[in-house]
């Protein structure tokens, strides 16, 4: 058993040093504090924790008995043992009526004391065993009520408030609040409070920091992290500043207790008890376990909060799409979808979860859904184009992608996704297939419509040309040439565009030879030359038709602008960015013309068509390759065509 601190009432001075002296003689455990009369005694125990207190039968001002039955008002269990010198039976009738817990006759020797020490140990004992037990009792009644508001509580507010209350309302408890650290001004605010005089929190200053106003039990708990206590709030300095409010109001000790989760303080848990040393090592312990309860709560609800706040917010975002949005389980049920998803189907929340995805979908194009379902399921992704059907049964079209859903252990739970409705789209579509059938029908019109004149004129030039030479012939002759090269070159640009058909492995300088021959003129002085290094000429990938159009299209223009004369050569260009270059030893064009020289029209040149260069600049962008106009290194223009995948 640990110290006991006995009060020894007695109105002889000389008694109380000797039985004092005698009593902690007969035992360590003992430690006497002494007052003369039942006044002093009643001041010592408001102040002083006390174990058991032994007093006289007859002393002036109140005797023994009325001493014992004060002390019963406030402390029914304390030990309280009659030590008298004039005793009876009806004293000690009396004695034990009004609740003591030992009736003893003082005497001579030291027996009397050792008796005497040995009845206060026993009382003390069983009281403290009681007394523990009682509270601990208390204490898990107390935890239990607030455990139950804990799990009912929707909100952070509700809990503060709900173990405010409870605990207010648990004896010996008066007051409880519930304060935050203002991260700013380093002050506890309160949050939440109930109990006696709870207005005590406006004129109080409470904080974290070591200033006068931080050194109690409420700074030390939010600084230090752990469960902090005055016992005492009379004696205690620490609790100088709050001291004579806290007297006013009945409280005699506090606990405070940090609301800590995961390194995270959630608040501080402040209680007052109308008694002084109220709060026991298990007391504490326990006040503990409920202050982990309680952060433990608070954290649960903020994450709940937090998750809540996040769900809301996607929920919104989804819902403010434009787009169809989706989430299947494996076998194809719809688990949840956006507020488009509804409006376009036509049906209700409830109507749409767990209904099957395809039965949204007109008959014909269900078997194509499904596939397109599992292929998500199995390789990760999917897209199809299909209707969706409206309530009213009206199919519009749309283009689905779906991908693969897992869980955090990368098991399969089914797939998300997205509709994008796609009617306008596919309107745009049929009016530029519309709008193509047409240009292709102009083409063949005008083709058609200008050739034969053509024709007719290019025949009877020549018969005019065996029996007339004549400079004005000449004339005819080249603009009859450009004329054909127009009708050529908007053909292709009618037909062909940018259309790209299958790609093809094909080699650069046999390509190049081809398209030279089809241009140049052997009569003319106009020459090529290949640097493509033709043991190990590489390949490249093309569309051979357009690749072919292309250098028809450099080598003409090169032709026109720099001379009948020109030298042309085509190499390689091996490197990062591979490709080949045409490059002539004609004028050049200037840095300033170098962007224009493709611009449909554009031409420097009487016999060029405009539209030349245009189309090489379509071919260079349909196979996604790079071309751009430089000084070649004999000065004049140079090619770079850059971007091409070769082919090892």
């Amino acid at each position: 058993m640990s110290s006991i601190a006995v009060l020894h009432v007695d109105d002889e001075p000389n008694f109380l040093d000797v039985a004092t002296e005698i009593l902690e003689q007969q035992s360590s455990k003992l430690n006497v504090i002494t007052a003369a009369s039942a006044a002093e005694a009643l001041d010592c125990l408001a102040t002083t924790r006390v174990d058991c207190l032994i007093s006289d039968y007859r002393m002036p001002g109140k005797d023994g008995i009325e001493l014992l039955k004060a002390v019963r008002e406030e402390f029914p269990d304390l030990p309280f043992i009659l030590f008298t010198g004039e005793g009876s039976e009806a004293v000690a009738s009396d004695a034990i009526a009004a609740g003591a817990t030992d009736y003893l006759r003082k005497g001579h020797g030291t027996e009397r004391y050792e008796l005497l020490a040995n009845r206060i140990e026993n009382a003390v004992e069983q009281y403290r065993t009681n007394q523990r037990a009682a509270e601990l009792e208390r204490v898990r009644a107390l935890v239990s009520s607030i455990d139950q508001a804990l799990i009912r509580a929707s909100s952070l507010s509700e809990i503060k408030t709900r173990v405010c209350e409870i605990i207010s309302d648990s004896e010996p408890y008066r007051f409880a609040w519930i304060g935050e650290r203002d991260p700013d001004t380093d002050r506890i605010e309160p949050q939440a409070w109930a109990g006696v005089e709870d207005e005590s929190l406006d004129t109080i200053v409470v904080t974290a920091d070591d200033s006068p106003t931080g050194r109690g039990p409420a700074g030390t708990a939010v600084r230090e992290r752990r469960i902090a206590t005055s016992q005492n709030i009379q004696d205690d300095p620490a609790f100088e500043v709050w001291r004579e409010e806290a007297l006013d109001r009945g409280y005699r000790s506090t606990a405070a207790v940090p609301l800590e989760y995961n390194s995270t303080l959630y608040g501080l848990l402040c209680v007052y008890s109308s008694r002084s040393f109220a709060f026991s090592e298990d007391e504490q312990a326990l006040l503990d376990e409920l202050g982990d309860s309680i952060s433990h709560a608070m954290h649960s609800l903020k994450i709940r909060d937090e998750l809540r706040a996040e769900r809301t917010f996607i929920d919104q975002a989804l819902d403010s799409l434009a787009d169809i949005f989706y989430v299947l389980d494996s076998a194809g049920k719809i688990q949840r979808c956006n507020e488009q998803f509804a409006t376009v189907s036509g049906h209700t929340d409830e109507q749409i979860t767990n209904l099957d995805a395809s039965s949204l979908f007109p008959e014909d194009e269900r078997d194509a859904v499904a596939e397109a379902i599992e292929e998500a399921l199995t390789t990760g992704h999917s897209t199809i184009e299909a209707d969706f059907l409206t309530g009213s049964g009206k199919r519009i079209p749309h283009e689905f992608t779906g991908d693969r859903l897992t869980n955090q252990d990368g098991n399969l739970i089914g797939l998300v996704g997205t509709g994008r409705n796609i009617s306008e789209r596919k309107k745009r579509e049929r009016e530029l297939q519309d709008q193509k059938e047409q240009l292709e029908q102009f083409a063949a019109t005008v083709s058609h419509d200008l050739r034969n004149p053509l024709n007719v004129i290019r025949g009877r030039l020549d018969l005019v040309q065996e029996t007339h030479s004549s400079d004005h012939l000449a004339v005819i002759e080249t603009a009859t040439e450009r004329m054909e090269r127009i009708v050529e070159d908007l053909l292709w640009l009618a037909r062909e565009q940018r259309e790209i058909g299958s790609l093809e492995p094909v080699a650069i300088e046999a390509a190049a030879e081809a398209a030279w021959q089809l241009v140049s003129d052997p009569a003319d002085e106009a020459e090529l030359h290949c640097d493509c290094e033709a043991d190990t000429q590489p390949l490249i990938k093309a569309d051979t038709d357009q690749f072919q159009h292309l250098l028809e299209n450099l080598f003409r223009n090169t032709i026109d602008h720099a001379g009948l004369d020109v030298t042309v050569v085509v190499g390689g260009i091996f490197d990062d960015t591979n490709g080949f270059y045409i490059e002539d030893d004609g004028p050049g064009i200037p840095v300033e013309d170098r962007e224009k020289v493709f611009e449909a029209g554009y031409s420097t040149s009487e016999s060029g068509t405009g539209l030349g260069l245009n189309i090489v600049r379509r071919v260079t962008d349909a196979h996604g390759w790079d071309i751009r106009v430089t000084e070649s290194s004999m000065g004049g223009t140079r090619f770079e065509i850059t971007g091409l995948e070769i082919i090892e």
